[in-house]
């Protein structure tokens, strides 16, 4: 089965093919996984790649949700497990593949 994604509103894609204003709401840093897209810049999401946990901390790589499958991912920061990021809400963004394996 295909799933088409439903069509933004000009004032979400800013003219563009991207969700570049995804809906959000603030989540702890502890809570994100890989897959998740959050914004840490206005009008930049940004998608989970990998994160670390190490010493009460997160790390979090990513790349922007316009970047092709071949870029790398890069650092997005550093957060406390408490701080809190503006992740995207259910329906903003296709779900990521995951394997059945």
């Amino acid at each position: 089965m295909i799933t088409v994604h439903r069509p933004f509103p000009t004032r979400k894609t800013l003219g563009t093919r991207y969700n570049l204003r995804p809906a959000t709401a603030p989540v702890e840093a502890q809570r994100l996984q890989p897959g998740d897209v959050i914004v840490v810049d206005d009008e930049c999401p940004v998608v989970i790649g990998s994160i670390s946990r190490k010493h009460g901390r997160i790390r979090i790589w990513g790349k922007f949700i316009w970047q092709t499958e071949r870029e790398l991912h890069w650092k997005v920061g550093s957060f406390d497990y408490t701080h809190r990021i503006a992740r995207a809400l259910p329906g903003e963004y296709p779900a990521p593949t995951r394997s059945t394996l």
